[in-house]
């Protein structure tokens, strides 16, 4: 992501800062921690990181502060609040139009809003998750390194969907319809029947017809997954 002797700073020590945090630090990198909850703080100190500091997001003349006195060179927005990312992203990119911001987010709403605000790369969990599988298979060591970041959501969950005859989905080509669009939802695979119960992995870029019987491998929060099962069944 960066040279070792560049300054990252993040905001945020939460269920994904923290492990993003730890990472960065294994690695070498130069951190300095940021977050408006001093429980955060306490975490990043438990953690050994050894630059932290509390910081009002709102207050503009704070932020410049920490990132001239610091001489930041790339950022990391990591809250759990995606709309604060969104915040803290224009309010860098209005303050040092170069600087390198780096945002998580959850939704495609917010990945819209995060490019408009100027972030150079949006890192979308959900999407990020689904890679994930792909490496489990073919890159285990780097599947490890992610393993940490990825999981700490339990609201995430895996299902297998079978897709009913009638469906709105028999007869679609996989390029017909964007899951994560339609129902904020990841489709990870599926199995086809009409191969021999041979698992398809989507990642890899296939297209594919989609048929009653088949059985698709989503991802996506506990949520969501049940309205899209509803839709499938001819639900609202």
């Amino acid at each position: 992501m960066a040279e070792r002797n560049d300054k990252i700073l993040l905001f945020g020590f939460g269920r994904y800062g923290e492990q993003i945090g730890l990472n960065l630090l294994s690695e070498g990198y130069n951190l300095v921690v940021a977050d408006s909850s001093k429980e955060g703080l306490k975490k990043a100190i438990a953690d050994k990181i050894e630059q932290v500091f509390v910081i009002d997001i709102y207050n503009d003349e704070e932020i410049a502060d920490l990132i001239l006195d610091h001489r930041i060179s790339k950022v990391f927005c990591a809250f759990e609040d995606e709309e604060r990312n969104v915040y803290l992203t224009i309010t860098i990119k209005a303050l040092f139009r170069n600087m390198e911001v780096i945002a998580l987010c959850e939704s495609k709403e917010s990945e819209r809003k995060l490019k408009l605000a100027g972030a150079n790369k949006v890192i979308d969990t959900m999407y990020a998750a689904a890679n994930r599988l792909y490496f489990i298979l073919e890159k285990p060591a780097v599947a490890e390194a992610m393993d940490h970041i990825l999981f700490k959501d339990p609201t995430i969950q895996f299902r297998e969907v079978q897709v009913p005859p009638g469906s709105f989905l028999d007869g679609i080509n996989l390029s017909q319809i964007d899951f994560k669009q339609e129902f904020n939802i990841i489709l990870l695979g599926l199995v086809d029947k009409e191969l021999g119960n041979r698992f398809i992995f989507v990642t890899r870029g296939i297209n594919h017809k989609i048929d009653a019987g088949d059985i698709l491998v989503v991802l996506g929060r506990r949520w969501d997954l049940e309205r899209f099962e509803a839709k499938l069944k001819g639900g609202p």
